[in-house]
């Protein structure tokens, strides 16, 4: 038997907020990631010509290196998104044909 707390209700409730995401959300939440990171990638070349990298290392468009790093930054946030938003869309589908079949 668990104590009756206030530690043990708060866990219980973060565990069940934090699974409780839906398919759709969660392509959402990838793609509003993908574009407020793409966002701040354009912000920050207009400001000041230069990207800080999720490294935290800063790539400025002054040189080849570093516009070849920012390309890279941005084709490895690309893929991050359509990794989630296929993950989003396979789970809508099994999803589907699970109701489908009951």
């Amino acid at each position: 038997m668990a104590e009756f707390s206030r530690v043990f209700i708060e866990n219980t409730n973060q565990n069940k907020v934090a699974v409780n995401y839906d398919f759709a959300y969660g392509e959402y939440l990838a793609t509003k990631t993908f574009f407020d990171l793409l966002s701040d990638v354009q912000q920050n070349l207009l400001d000041t010509g230069k990207v800080i990298l999720s490294t935290g290392q800063e790539a400025s468009a002054d040189s080849p290196g570093g516009l070849l790093a920012i390309q890279f930054y941005m084709e490895a946030i690309e893929s991050s998104r359509q990794a989630h938003t296929g993950l989003s869309k396979l789970g809508l589908n099994v999803e589907k044909q699970l109701w489908k079949n009951i």
